[in-house]
């Protein structure tokens, strides 16, 4: 079990993480929108990349497909 100290601890990282996430998920959504999955995929990988993130691929794969989808008409999420 994780004691509330580590989880205070971790908690600013986690945030600092999730803040670069979603800055290269939007930037990518607002270049790639309409572009083919294949090409929003790459272009999530080197956002990642610029931001020092790793990502697992099954994440970077849904949220491409997401973000193709929300360009042609669907909503993201």
């Amino acid at each position: 079990m994780v004691e509330s100290a580590e989880y205070d601890e971790a908690a600013p990282r986690i945030r600092e993480y999730l803040e670069r996430f979603e800055r290269a998920v939007a930037q990518v959504r607002l270049t790639h929108g309409d572009r083919p999955v294949d090409e929003v995929r790459l272009a999530l990988a080197e956002a990642f990349a610029s931001e020092c993130l790793v990502v697992w691929s099954e994440v970077t794969d849904d949220a491409a497909r997401r973000i193709a989808e929300a360009g042609s008409g669907e909503s993201f999420g």
